[in-house]
């Protein structure tokens, strides 16, 4: 299954291979870059070794391209890109920011597709903000 996931501020390609590349920030605001499974629902990472990040820290997503922050406004913990699927579908994917929090949503202009132990913690928001 062929999907591309894009920066939604300059349209850049985020997929490389079989990963999803961010550029992050921890807390102590050391940077370093961050490659994500493309499968909604898997939250298995890749990092360099010595970067650290702590359980339930928050991480800040920003586009390794253009540089944009990722965060969606309104919400402390939520990062959102774009992806298109095999059929050249558009969706906003909005994903946890918080090491460890499990908790993606796939939207349409109609639908909310809830992934992970804990998509129960943002859905009331999503649902108000991004079905419009």
């Amino acid at each position: 299954m062929k999907t591309d996931f894009l920066c939604p501020k300059c349209s850049g390609y985020l997929s490389v291979g079989q990963n999803v590349i961010f550029q992050i920030r921890n807390r102590e605001n050391v940077g370093g870059l961050l490659l994500l499974s493309p499968i909604i629902g898997d939250y298995t990472y890749v990092m360099h070794p010595s970067f650290k990040i702590s359980p339930g820290e928050k991480v800040d997503f920003f586009c390794p391209i253009c540089h944009a922050s990722l965060s969606v406004k309104g919400v402390e913990n939520l990062a959102s890109v774009i992806l298109i699927d095999e059929n050249s579908t558009k969706f906003h994917v909005v994903f946890s920011s918080k090491e460890g929090e499990q908790c993606t949503y796939k939207i349409s202009d109609e639908v909310i597709e809830k992934f992970g132990a804990d998509s129960d913690n943002y859905v009331d928001f999503v649902s108000a903000s991004m079905l419009k």
